[in-house]
């Protein structure tokens, strides 16, 4: 049976993590645009291992490493995410499958009353998906990333009494095995 399951990052995930994280292509669409070592990365496991409000997962399909979804305000009103996918074979509706992942999870907190992203404006497939999909432009703001590029992100934001129309269109277009896949999402400790 195809399931994703979210694996939080790890010692022993760190290099899968680090290898699609500092690929230029990921690098191109993130705020901090620098590469990543092994030190920096460990430490950054030690703050989320006490920052609750923070979560990083390594996406698998099939018991597969596909990409990278992370998540910061959980517990607070707005909850923010992201992605990256990492693998280099493309697999029909995976982002899209990302989106859903987003969705459930975002607002399986309580608290949760909107979910956001910051999309650069050069990475034409997520705002297309996010148009299609019909999740609202809220803003767009210029931002220097760490080595001094000026890039445009786009803001969306999803708001808790609007879910069912996104998921509702989003699980239509993906293949069977996709749909199948996040029905059957699992989190692992």
């Amino acid at each position: 049976m195809s399931c994703f399951k979210l694996v939080p990052f790890n010692p022993e995930n760190t290099e899968t993590v680090l290898a699609w994280r500092n690929a230029e292509r990921i690098r191109l669409n993130m705020l901090d645009d620098s590469t990543i070592g092994n030190e920096d990365h460990a430490s950054f496991l030690r703050v989320l291992d006490t920052d609750e409000s923070r979560a990083y997962f390594v996406v698998e399909l099939r018991d597969t490493p596909v990409a990278a979804i992370y998540f910061t305000g959980l517990g607070g009103k707005e909850v923010t995410w992201g992605c990256y996918i990492g693998s280099e074979k493309a697999i029909p509706g995976l982002f899209v499958g990302l989106v859903i992942i987003a969705i459930k999870y975002s607002f399986s907190f309580p608290a949760t009353e909107s979910m956001r992203s910051e999309v650069a404006s050069h990475n034409a497939n997520p705002i297309k998906l996010n148009r299609f999909l019909g999740i609202p432009e809220t803003g767009r703001i210029l931002r220097y990333t760490s080595s001094g590029r000026e890039v445009e992100f786009i803001e969306y934001r999803l708001v808790s009494g609007t879910i069912e129309p996104v998921l509702n269109k989003a699980t239509k277009v993906i293949p069977s095995s996709i749909r199948t896949a996040c029905e059957n999402l699992k989190l692992e400790n």
